[in-house]
């Protein structure tokens, strides 16, 4: 090894780059903060904020007041998120699913090991702190929320199998549904206090398990469809291999209708306040994503789709949000 200082790089001999060309050697610069933060794509990592706003405002709106117990649920939904999208990118490159030029803030994965900024070691690395800091905080919820070791065993093994084993099964969109709904699950039992959670664990909790996880588990459908070449090539069977783009389509389709079914029930019983309808708007959205998806034609042109879908979950879990401070001021 090296050091340049007039190029402030690193020249390591030993490390062989396997590229279109076969092997050649890996020119490193020096790797920054903001890399190893950007490799684990921040841009998803924030869409768990969108299953626990979900889950807390709708704890909060039954008469939950434990915040501290809140914001460290979100912090502990972050890290797992992080640690998802680390393994997620480590095995996808190491799969060969990943290349440069399939790449976007959207799909294709985040770029950092296929263009050699990120070493797989270090993006290991990167993923057994994050588990390791996310294990901690639940050991604390465990400890004082008994009941929180449900969902959170289920995260733990979405956390664990999602990549190596549900992804390439083509069982990755359900493990979005259990794992993102287990988010929205833990984060709601937290914010009440220990003593009388169990009085709020009732059936209506069901819509927002199916609100969070059906969203996520439709930005993840929609997300696939720039990568059905690469995808089918290295045989990994998602829904959009498996079944083709244009039922994957569908099936995006129903995952949202499913959204909004259970936010009309959910007023229908009296559960949400009737301004939760206001979430409705956001079948504009859905329906306009569904048509560009059937009728999906490159990547260029998908991109918006793929960005909106992950906004319309900001947009949903903050009309709720409001619903439930609306309800509670003109009550």
């Amino acid at each position: 090894m090296m050091l340049n200082d007039k190029k402030n790089t690193i020249i390591d001999s030993d490390l062989l780059v396997n590229g279109n060309s076969g092997k050649s050697l890996k020119l490193l610069k020096r790797v920054s903060l903001r890399d190893y933060f950007l490799s684990v794509r921040p841009q998803f990592i924030f869409t768990s904020f969108v299953c626990w706003l979900i889950g807390v405002s709708y704890a909060f709106y039954k008469g939950a007041d434990n915040y501290f117990n809140s914001f460290l649920a979100l912090l502990a939904a972050l890290i797992f998120h992080a640690t998802v999208n680390a393994l997620n990118e480590l095995f996808d490159y190491l799969r060969g699913n990943d290349t440069i030029e399939y790449s976007t803030e959207y799909s294709g994965g985040g770029g950092y090991l296929v263009k050699g900024i990120i070493t797989p070691f270090e993006m290991a690395n990167i993923a057994i702190i994050l588990l390791v800091l996310s294990l901690l905080i639940s050991v604390y919820f465990v400890i004082n929320y008994p009941i929180v070791v449900i969902p959170g065993i289920i995260g733990l093994a979405m956390i664990l199998l999602y990549t190596p084993f549900l992804k390439p099964k083509g069982f990755g969109e359900i493990a979005m549904i259990l794992g993102f709904a287990s988010t929205t699950l833990g984060s709601y039992i937290v914010s009440f206090d220990n003593t009388n959670v169990y009085n709020y664990l009732t059936w209506d909790v069901i819509f927002i398990l199916l609100i969070a996880g059906f969203w996520k588990s439709s930005v993840l459908l929609i997300n696939e469809f720039p990568d059905y070449e690469n995808d089918k090539r290295v045989n990994t069977l998602n829904w959009v291999v498996r079944f083709g783009r244009k039922k994957a389509a569908i099936i995006f389709l129903i995952e949202n209708i499913i959204i909004y079914l259970s936010i009309i029930l959910a007023v229908i019983f009296k559960y949400f306040p009737v301004y939760s309808l206001v979430s409705l708007l956001g079948l504009v959205i859905s329906i306009s994503n569904f048509l560009k998806s059937y009728n999906y034609k490159d990547l260029v042109n998908h991109i918006k789709p793929m960005g909106y879908q992950v906004k319309l979950g900001y947009f949903l879990s903050f009309s709720l949000l409001f619903s439930f401070i609306l309800n509670k001021f003109f009550k």
